[in-house]
């Protein structure tokens, strides 16, 4: 009976062991990318998207939106190289290419990116109110 327990504590203690060393070999393989999107005022975009996509694939790998002081974070990264892209309305798109994320040096990279305001074009719309009654007959239908 003895023996069973002690083969049961080993299992146990054998199976602990490998999920830590598993988890930290998957912690010190991912990388992060942390940025500030900004204007031209260094006034932060907030809301502003942020798109990663692999650059020899062109793939998406994944995205964020920065919050109200145009950070974002982009977590779990393998090492590799990625373009980066940014955009908001009333922004000029902002393309930012080849971040490397590299497993033994930078694990965390900062990119600041500034992006220009877009000129503003401007769009009408019109609106008819009908007042005939075939007109609010056939809206009826």
């Amino acid at each position: 009976m003895k023996t069973s327990k002690n083969f049961q504590f080993k299992r146990m203690l054998v199976l602990s062991g490998m999920a830590f060393f598993s988890l930290l070999s998957y912690v010190s393989a991912s990388g992060v990318i942390k940025g500030q999107v900004t204007d031209e005022n260094n006034q932060p975009v907030e809301y502003a998207t942020a798109v990663l996509k692999d650059s020899k694939t062109n793939q998406f790998v994944t995205g964020a939106v920065c919050n109200y002081k145009g950070e974002f974070v982009l977590e779990d990264l393998n090492p590799g190289e990625y373009d980066l892209t940014t955009n908001m309305i009333g922004y000029e798109k902002k393309n930012t290419q080849k971040i490397v994320v590299d497993k033994k040096q930078n694990r965390i990279v900062e990119k600041k990116v500034v992006m220009n305001e877009a000129p503003e074009k401007s769009i009408v719309v019109v609106g008819k109110k009908s007042t005939s009654d075939k007109d609010l007959q056939m809206a009826e239908l």
